[in-house]
């Protein structure tokens, strides 16, 4: 099972984070009505994603919003 650390940030929101599977945050991508609405394409074309990453969707615009994650070791057990 891998895990990632991940960060959701949009301008006047408070910070989503959290550390899930990437099922997970591709979970949290499609609920939460991010202005312009279009995910990161490793959430909707199934492809490989590297161990570490940002994502800035419109920079600069009024849509502007951030993912930032990082590959946690696969063994790590997540306790809720």
């Amino acid at each position: 099972m891998t895990i990632y650390a991940w960060t959701i940030k949009v301008p006047g929101r408070q910070d989503v984070k959290h550390v899930t599977e990437l099922s997970e945050l591709c979970d949290f991508l499609r609920v939460m009505a991010l202005p312009g609405g279009a995910p990161p394409e490793f959430v909707t074309l199934d492809a490989e994603v590297s161990d570490h990453g940002t994502y800035i969707h419109n920079k600069g615009s009024k849509d502007e919003w951030s993912l930032t994650w990082t590959k946690v070791d696969g063994e790590t057990e997540i306790i809720d």
